[in-house]
């Protein structure tokens, strides 16, 4: 009978899958101009937020709305990422120099590559709130290496995730597609919710916090 109420587990688990697949097909579809990418991923953990915090979700006035007023500061975020990703792989598979220099280019980018790995998922989650770029990596920077642990989470969260997706839905029938298209969205509330336990320590959130909810009515 708890089972089926309409509190229950399962009508829940519904509910939790659908808001998630509808969320990640969004996020795809705003994502497929690649320019909006960035600030269609903001959308994705607006949303979540909203769902976890119990506000209703951005409708699509307020989605375009969102968009618009994200797409230019979430470029340079974005473009820190890119930048960042693009230098280790060099430094990891590029020409090397040989001798200590190369060992020198070597463990450097292996230590920065592991760094923005621990970095990049909260430091999303982070500039949603807060809207600045800098801000947002130092303190998701800070907040790593006090809860080391929760960001060793995140990071393996979604690179199994990306990992995932494509085995779920080729290799596994049935369900395999269906926990597939819900998957951003699922990994996006559980890295919210890892940099949320690892703030309850540390709250390292600066003040001047754009919230997730900061969007004007339409």
């Amino acid at each position: 009978m708890t089972l089926f109420a309409p509190d229950g587990a399962l009508l829940r688990g519904w509910s939790r899958w659908w808001f998630w697949t509808w969320t990640s097909c969004c996020w795809l579809l705003l994502s497929l101009p690649v320019i909006t990418a960035p600030a269609a991923t903001l959308w994705l953990i607006a949303q979540q937020r909203r769902h976890a915090d119990g506000e209703a979700a951005l409708g699509p006035r307020e989605t375009l709305r969102f968009l618009v007023g994200r797409l230019l500061p979430a470029l340079p975020l974005a473009g820190c990422h890119l930048g960042i990703a693009a230098l280790v792989v060099i430094g990891l598979f590029g020409p090397s120099p040989g001798g200590p220099y190369g060992q020198l280019v070597l463990v450097t980018s292996v230590v920065a590559g592991v760094t923005w790995l621990l970095v990049a998922p909260w430091s999303a989650v982070i500039f949603e709130r807060t809207g600045r770029t800098i801000p947002a990596l130092r303190t998701a920077y800070r907040l790593a290496l006090s809860r080391i642990e929760l960001a060793v989470a995140a990071t393996v969260a979604v690179i199994a995730a990306a990992a995932a997706g494509p085995f779920l839905a080729t290799r596994v029938p049935y369900l395999g597609p269906l926990l597939t298209i819900a998957l951003p969205a699922a990994t996006a509330s559980f890295v919210i919710m890892l940099r949320d336990r690892a703030a309850v320590v540390r709250d390292t959130i600066p003040a001047g916090r754009i919230g997730s909810g900061s969007v004007p009515p339409g």
